[in-house]
């Protein structure tokens, strides 16, 4: 797997600072792009289907959003992208805890109790709670400061919702441990995790694909990939773990075998096993070349990677969720005047 370097944005220099895993700083020369690069993730996918504009402010839109030179609308996208709620604060929470602790427990410390845990979860939704009432100062660096939409739109989350997240960290890192994902993991010969805060990829047809599961290990002769699922169930879930059985095929560093996929409703306590078949691969891969081709519909360029004009990306047709969009204040006018569009 690549090593891990965290990137910190230097607005005046445009340059990053690299801080490596032994602690050393580093300068870095960044090219600033009039353009984005192409890639293709499962998130990427799922944005696409849900709206092609919100696809556009997310990808496009929000590109080089945080120089100085950006224009209003670059960088208020880029601001309203890094927007977050409860239910997405809760689940990365559980997905650190969950790398960390079998970690920590494959490094020969004890299997903690769940009451440790989630005392962990409470104080990292509790610093988010607190990081979201500083507006101004999310304003400022919005790539670091945690804005929950609840507050951004709000007065903050009702009690009802939080008392809802109280319950769901509880039980996630209750199941999380009982999980016989996680008792396998930290007997695994060999296992890998994925850093929540770090994406690995693999190349697929010149395509830089994102799709690293959250945990990886090895059984007899078999592969075990696990996706820990905060939320409900979803008729999406399954095919995910094609993906990720896509991304194993590519890696080219790990030797052949059977792949089963695992689905951990963590909120619930069940779990979904799927076998993967060298045929459920190649089928994905197709559907993943399809949904590449599909969003390159929207460039004028596609080997610069540059989008068509942003009226070019429709407006989704059910706008009942639109609220609840972080883009949504860019899109408002539009919408309204579409409400308003009849034959009079």
């Amino acid at each position: 797997m690549r090593s891990s370097t965290s990137q910190v944005e230097s607005r005046q220099s445009h340059t990053l600072v690299a801080v490596t895993g032994g602690g050393e700083v580093q300068d870095m020369a960044f090219e600033i792009r009039p353009h984005p690069d192409f890639s293709w993730s499962q998130s990427r996918r799922s944005t696409f289907r849900e709206c092609p504009r919100k696809y556009y402010w997310q990808y496009y839109g929000s590109h080089n959003g945080w120089l100085e030179e950006a224009t209003d609308e670059a960088r208020q996208a880029w601001r309203l992208k890094k927007i977050t709620n409860l239910y997405m604060v809760l689940g990365t929470i559980v997905h650190e805890l969950a790398a960390d602790t079998i970690l920590r427990v494959r490094g020969g410390a004890a299997v903690p109790d769940a009451a440790d845990l989630i005392e962990q979860g409470r104080g990292r939704l509790n610093r988010a709670w607190l990081m979201s009432q500083k507006h101004e100062e999310w304003e400022r660096s919005p790539n670091r400061v945690t804005m929950l939409m609840e507050f951004y739109r709000g007065s903050g989350p009702s009690r009802d919702l939080i008392e809802k997240i109280r319950d769901k960290l509880h039980a996630c890192l209750r199941h999380l441990l009982s999980s016989e994902s996680f008792r396998e993991a930290v007997e695994a010969p060999a296992v890998e995790v994925k850093e929540v805060d770090r994406l690995d990829f693999v190349e697929l047809d010149g395509v830089k694909v994102y799709a690293q599961p959250d945990l990886l290990y090895k059984l007899g002769d078999a592969w075990r990939i696990v996706d820990w699922k905060t939320g409900a169930r979803h008729a999406s879930h399954s095919p995910q773990l094609r993906t990720y059985a896509v991304y194993l095929q590519e890696r080219g560093d790990l030797p052949k075998g059977p792949v089963i996929g695992r689905l951990e409703y963590l909120g619930t306590g069940d779990a979904v096993s799927v076998p993967v078949s060298d045929r459920d691969c190649a089928e994905e891969r197709q559907k993943m070349a399809d949904s590449v081709a599909a969003m390159r519909t929207y460039l004028a360029d596609p080997v610069r990677n540059e989008a068509l004009p942003r009226g070019s990306f429709p407006l989704v047709e059910d706008t009942r969720r639109c609220p609840q969009c972080p883009f949504f204040e860019l899109c408002e006018d539009e919408l309204a005047a579409a409400d308003i569009a009849g034959p009079f």
